[in-house]
């Protein structure tokens, strides 16, 4: 029997219940534990003794890992983004990383979706005119723009952009896409077009990113991105913040550059009042909720606990994302 800390106040505790229900009918101790910052370094003392632990987005330096070394073999994501986990360390350590790929994706896919569609048609900006009174919008005939039939520049195909692109199909939009691993035969299944990053920023009317952090990534919406893009385009990022330069981004809406741009994400989070976009014209900032939603709840929390289970059961588990970890393992599970 493993011992499991469940962590993440941010969940809904319906999920983490439901979490620790699983666990114990498969025979596991699991507790939930109320942690009061993002930053697991501040409370290793309450980690200690764990064999496994479920996090929901913590931070989880290198000290964690070296510092619960012999007990904890396992930290299961409940959800994807590992870049704040030092999954090199952990390995060294001998824990195992893994995550829930594929539970957010229709989650992800439909927030970007609404940012889209709530730039183009001046949603939130119509919505305040409104509740201020002020109806010239009706008398003066401000447009909006339709969806419909635009190209669309999706910049990664993973799980979320290739859901994002089967919404797309109902909006008859051209969509084209790169990654680095292109896969042709889902490409082509949903009807989309690989293009190489020049010409999506060429091309696109809206512009989608759904990259990981890397050394390589961050920074690469920058001024000399943005000029290239049609100053009639929006941008989307539901992704990572660190990926936009928010100084240059902030430029590009202010001077007319492109036309809008909507971020579910920001570095730091939440962002500092000082933060370019929080007065830059025609965005739609939201507060990293776009995996938000009871659905996506449900799966990814049950999808990590069913791995924890899967690894002290000896059965695979196909999100493992630093397999090295085996190499450092002192007694197998």
């Amino acid at each position: 029997m493993s011992r499991v800390a469940i962590i993440g106040k941010q969940q809904p505790l319906i999920i983490r219940e439901r979490i620790k229900a699983y666990l114990e009918a498969e025979g596991h101790e699991a507790d939930i534990l109320y942690m009061p910052t993002r930053n697991a370094s501040e409370w290793i003392d309450e980690l200690r003794g764990y064999n496994a632990i479920i996090s929901a987005g913590e931070k989880f330096p290198g000290i964690v890992f070296e510092s619960l070394k012999g007990d904890l073999k396992l930290l299961s994501r409940y959800g994807v983004g590992t870049d704040e986990i030092d999954k090199v360390t952990a390995a060294n350590c001998g824990v195992a990383v893994c995550n829930a790929a594929g539970s957010l994706s229709t989650a992800v896919a439909e927030c970007a979706m609404g940012i889209i569609l709530s730039l183009l048609r001046s949603i939130p900006t119509s919505d305040s005119e409104v509740r201020a009174g002020d109806w010239s919008r009706f008398f003066e005939s401000k447009t909006g723009t339709q969806l419909e039939g635009k190209t669309v520049g999706i910049i990664g195909f993973g799980d979320i952009s290739r859901a994002l692109a089967k919404m797309l199909t109902g909006f008859d939009c051209r969509v084209i896409a790169y990654d680095i691993y292109w896969d042709e035969e889902t490409a082509k299944r949903l009807g989309v077009t690989y293009a190489d990053i020049p010409t999506i920023q060429k091309e696109a009317d809206i512009i989608s990113i759904h990259v990981p952090s890397t050394p390589q990534t961050d920074g690469m919406i920058n001024k000399e991105f943005l000029s290239g893009m049609k100053k009639t385009a929006i941008l989307v990022n539901t992704a990572r913040g660190r990926l936009v330069v928010p100084e240059d981004l902030a430029w590009a809406l202010n001077n007319g550059v492109i036309a809008g741009a909507g971020m579910d994400v920001f570095s730091p989070e939440p962002p500092l009042s000082d933060n370019p976009l929080l007065t830059a014209k025609n965005t739609v900032l939201l507060p990293h909720t776009g995996a938000c939603t009871i659905e996506s709840h449900e799966k990814a929390g049950m999808m990590a606990a069913r791995n924890v289970a899967d690894f002290f059961a000896g059965r695979t588990v196909k999100t493992i994302l630093n397999p090295d970890y085996k190499n450092h393992t002192e007694v197998d599970i």
